[in-house]
């Protein structure tokens, strides 16, 4: 009768190889996980391998089959894989950015990785639905003003799959003002504004030079390095900073992005 002594490990999740020691258990054609049976991977006289099917989380009880002889039982703790299933925020900057991760089977997390930008910081596990985690800073964008990566969990129960949008995370690059054109003109007159990374624009603002109250304008999109807005009313005559906002943040003051209200 083929019997077992340990199984290595005594917990894991599905996909890794799960070692069964014992004795006669050349014989083996199956292996079962309760009432699941699986085809073992290697078979021989103390030792059977198998790779873990998928379970229901929790204990079960393992054995083999030789012929139609079962051997003991002995018990296995399956681990769910994790299942992140929405984002706090599905965009941001550049920078590094705290983000909520919502899902389940979170518990045991132990990275958070977003693509190829790479693992978060700061992981703390709030309970086995939430964790928080700061995304890492993402460098050079190669001419692109965004990029799309997937944010996938590691934990005891193994790697989450990409589940599309709910779960990825866009990094903007930061917009930049060069040019106006033109530079000075009055109440009502558009100015066509140059840039780069001027993409998904939130709103585009009149500060005067120097600091002060900064007034919001109309505008319209057309690329990634131009729009174009219209000079606010209310706005008295002199020098204002045109500055445009973004995911990726707000353009910095430049001498390029100066307009004169006459």
């Amino acid at each position: 009768m083929p019997t077992l002594t340990s199984l290595t490990p005594t917990q894991s999740h599905n996909g890794l190889t799960l070692t069964l020691t014992g004795t006669s258990l050349s014989g083996t054609t199956k292996v079962n996980f309760g009432t699941k049976s699986v085809s073992p991977a290697t078979v021989g006289s103390t030792t059977v391998t198998v790779v873990v099917p998928v379970l229901c989380g929790g204990q079960v009880n393992v054995s083999v089959t030789a012929g139609l002889t079962t051997s003991n039982s002995l018990s296995f703790f399956y681990i769910d894989p994790p299942e992140p299933s929405a984002l706090s925020a599905n965009m941001g900057p550049a920078t590094a950015t705290s983000l909520t991760v919502f899902g389940g089977n979170l518990l045991t997390a132990t990275g958070v990785t977003f693509g190829a930008v790479g693992t978060g910081t700061g992981l703390t596990v709030v309970s086995d639905t939430q964790l928080t985690v700061t995304c890492p800073a993402h460098g050079a964008f190669g001419g692109a003003s965004t990029d799309t990566v997937n944010c996938t969990v590691t934990s005891a129960g193994g790697t989450s799959l990409p589940l599309g949008a709910p779960t990825q995370y866009t990094y903007y690059d930061v917009p930049t003002v060069t040019g106006l054109a033109p530079t000075s003109g009055s109440v009502g007159d558009s100015v066509t504004v140059t840039g780069t990374n001027l993409v998904d624009v939130s709103s585009v603002s009149f500060t005067p030079t120097g600091g002060g109250v900064s007034v919001e304008a109309t505008f319209s999109s057309f690329s990634a390095t131009n729009l174009v807005t219209s000079v606010p009313a209310g706005l008295a005559a002199g020098t204002y900073d045109i500055q445009v906002t973004t995911p990726g943040g707000q353009t910095t003051v430049v001498a390029g992005d100066v307009f004169s209200v006459v």
